[in-house]
């Protein structure tokens, strides 16, 4: 991550409803759903590379004279607190007050989709459904199981093939990623919008792209 960057998460983390104002609607939800993904928590690890996936939004998303009116006014300032430490503190308080002398506004809409949800709601089998149809037992280490509240381990459904079979292309990346030790933002990696692809990973398995899938992957914390 660049000085600008953490300039940007500063920024962020001082007041975030300044911040997602300046972003149109689909850029605002691809914004709360990183932010969920940090309020979740996780190894350390964790909470850089989603800080990164944060910066690296707000940079292709916010208007040109935005990104340069927080360089400036933030240009030369410090903090002995990292980004991801600074920016997950603040989302941990939840999202900040109304500013005073804002005036009467619009009602309050219903809260957003946590990430949490939004991952469990996508297509997903269990290991007993595919055993039960292709006589297929999952014991690759690197498959995405996520846990839902009801304690039931589902497997996002794009992982496999139409014959029940891991696909070698989502084995390899789940490697890459690291989907063992955090299938959650491996999930998010392959469920939302990739500002590198243009597009949802997970839509892109089967098109003749698999290189470009593995170098977007294989971008995936190359700077810190």
């Amino acid at each position: 991550m660049d000085e600008f960057e953490e300039h940007l998460i500063k920024a962020l983390a001082k007041d975030r409803e300044a911040v997602r104002e300046k972003l149109s609607a689909a850029d605002r939800d691809h914004l709360d759903a990183l932010l969920g993904l940090l309020a979740e928590g996780g190894e350390e690890d964790r909470l850089r590379t989603v800080t990164r996936a944060v910066a690296a939004h707000l940079r292709a998303a916010l208007p040109e004279e935005e990104r340069r009116a927080i360089g400036r006014r933030l240009a030369g300032t410090a903090t002995a607190r990292a980004p991801h430490e600074l920016l997950a503190e603040r989302i941990l308080l939840g999202p900040a007050a109304p500013r005073a002398g804002s005036g009467p506004g619009p009602a309050p809409q219903a809260p957003h989709t946590s990430a949490f949800d939004r991952l469990l709601a996508e297509p997903a089998v269990t290991a007993e459904d595919l055993y039960e149809a292709f006589g297929v037992r999952v014991t690759a280490p690197d498959v995405i199981r996520l846990r839902s509240r009801d304690d039931v381990e589902q497997l996002p459904a794009f992982q496999f093939d139409a014959e029940g079979r891991l696909r070698e292309l989502v084995r390899t990346i789940n490697g890459l990623l690291g989907a063992a030790r955090d299938p959650w933002g491996v999930a998010d990696w392959w469920l939302g919008p990739n500002l590198w692809l243009d597009a949802v990973p997970a839509t892109l398995l089967g098109t003749g792209l698999d290189e470009q899938l593995l170098a977007a992957a294989g971008a995936v914390g190359e700077e810190d």
